[in-house]
């Protein structure tokens, strides 16, 4: 008799936690069962390198379907990774003929020439002389480049920061824009510009004419369509130094492209203004809403009180600062920032490389709740780095369908994280363009899974000193199937695919 009534309780009490966990599931379907971890495979994968680092990139170079990386070093060799699957990579810098040795800060992959080859440009900062030239390296397609900024017209000496690519003009090539630090002594006044690709394999600036000759302490830029008109606006970060007397303190901008060639300033009136010491950029929807949301990374030392800052895209034209609500004001020494959904999910999570040359410090994973906020499990992850942190880049180099983590350390071994996934599915975008450019670069993807509508942008560089893979990664969750998938290429044509299978990574080709 007591056995059975036991056995009843027992039952009981197991239906009661079924409800109460199938009804929390139901209001909050974003429990997670188990934490997605990382494991450090530096060593055996061989990319260790031990610098002055500052950046990397990750992008197939070789066109054999595996991620490869670049890393910027400051006055130390640049390093070309070769990926040659199986968790192994090789140092192919020389016979690539990419090393080189000025102070190297930002590199961003792009096809600039349409030719089906990712070329790489290359921002530095100081050189002999004090003002640095910027290297653009020419993709031969048989393995090795050749540096033909001189001849493009985008050598521009000045002490440089970053490099974002963009059809700004959707005229199907990619056009340049560059930071540079006007404020430093040895090139002062030297303002940030804009190359506008001449499709003739050359360049013009065209800064003045476009209206963004900024001539702020320019750190991180990020192009992205924040008002889905079809044109990619530009946000500038500059570094604001507290020591100097204003006008020497220029504030962040946010630029808004008219469609004609020419862009307004709108950071006021849009509510997207920072003033902090800004160095990392980055656009992404985080609340799945269609609207593209920044986050900005402040380099804290320049200001105590100041934290990073999330402005989340009101859908009118305006943003809204939610950085307190959403839980992801981190305050130490910030340089780079990535959205990335590492646990495939199906929403945007966060990262925050803290630490950079002047302090030691632990870099950030916030996870995305589902709700608007935002967790940091860095340590739970695995991931939850403590030194001179520079720089971070994301790509799944081992095509699972799980993004990895590559960071860049100053003066310390860069580290390689592999994610070791869950159970969740995924898909993986790579954009081919025809009339848009080649690498599809601006390029709109949109994800309908169920209620759930995810957008991403191909990203032609953004952040301080990082690239992310130009490949569009979306975590699906439980679908194993996409609804609909969606691509608005540069210059507004849009292509429809129905009921995608999920777990793939599908070349998708603008026709």
């Amino acid at each position: 008799m007591n056995t059975i009534n036991n056995k009843s309780n027992i039952l009981h009490s197991t239906g009661i936690v079924f409800l109460f966990v199938s009804l929390i599931s139901c209001i909050c379907p974003k429990i997670v069962v188990s934490q997605v971890t990382f494991t450090d495979v530096t060593e055996s994968a061989k990319v260790g390198n031990s610098a002055r680092g500052m950046g990397a990139a990750w992008g197939d170079y070789n066109n054999d379907g595996l991620l490869d990386i670049y890393v910027s070093n400051y006055k130390d060799k640049n390093i070309l990774y070769q990926n040659n699957g199986g968790d192994i990579f090789s140092d192919v810098t020389d016979a690539a003929d990419v090393g080189n040795t000025d102070a190297s800060a930002d590199i961003a992959w792009g096809d600039y020439n349409n030719d089906d080859f990712l070329d790489l440009f290359l921002v530095n900062d100081v050189g002999p002389g004090y003002g640095a030239k910027k290297v653009l390296y020419k993709n031969n397609g048989d393995g090795t480049f050749i540096n033909v900024a001189k001849e493009a017209g985008v050598e521009n000496i000045a002490f440089g920061m970053c490099v974002a690519w963009s059809d700004y003009n959707n005229d199907g090539y990619l056009d340049a824009f560059v930071t540079n630090n006007s404020h430093a002594m040895i090139c002062d006044g030297q303002s940030n510009k804009l190359f506008r690709n001449k499709a003739d394999g050359t360049f013009e600036d065209v800064t003045d004419t476009a209206g963004v000759g900024d001539l702020g302490n320019g750190m991180g830029a990020a192009w992205c369509d924040y008002d889905n008109d079809g044109y990619q606006d530009l946000y500038v970060l500059n570094f604001d130094n507290f020591n100097l007397p204003s006008p020497e303190n220029t504030p962040s901008i946010l630029y808004k492209n008219n469609g004609d060639g020419t862009f307004s300033e709108i950071t006021g009136t849009a509510g997207a203004g920072n003033a902090l010491g800004g160095f990392g950029v980055a656009w992404g929807d985080y609340n799945n809403d269609g609207n593209m949301d920044v986050f900005i990374a402040n380099l804290m030392d320049v200001l105590p009180s100041a934290k990073n800052v999330l402005f989340m895209n009101n859908g009118d034209g305006t943003f809204s600062d939610v950085t307190d609500v959403a839980g992801v004001g981190d305050d130490d020494e910030s340089t780079e920032v990535t959205w990335v959904d590492y646990d495939n999910d199906g929403d945007l999570d966060l990262h925050v490389v803290n630490g950079g040359i002047g302090a030691s410090q632990a870099c950030v994973l916030f996870r995305n709740n589902g709700n608007d906020t935002f967790t940091d499990i860095a340590e739970e992850a695995g991931i939850r780095y403590i030194g001179h942190a520079e720089g971070a880049s994301w790509g799944d180099y081992d095509n699972d369908g799980n993004m990895d983590l590559y960071l860049v350390n100053y003066g310390e071994p860069n580290v390689l994280y592999r994610n070791n996934g869950n159970s969740n599915h995924w898909i993986i975008i790579k954009t081919v363009g025809t009339t848009s450019n080649r690498a599809g670069i601006g390029a709109r993807v949109k994800v309908v899974t169920g209620a759930i509508s995810q957008i991403r942008e191909v990203d032609g560089g953004s952040g301080f000193c990082s690239q992310d893979s130009l490949w569009v990664h979306f975590g699906l969750g439980n679908h194993e199937t996409i609804d609909t998938l969606e691509i608005r290429w540069p210059g507004g044509k849009v292509q429809t695919l129905p009921n995608v299978k999920a777990d793939q990574i599908l070349t998708i080709t603008e026709e």
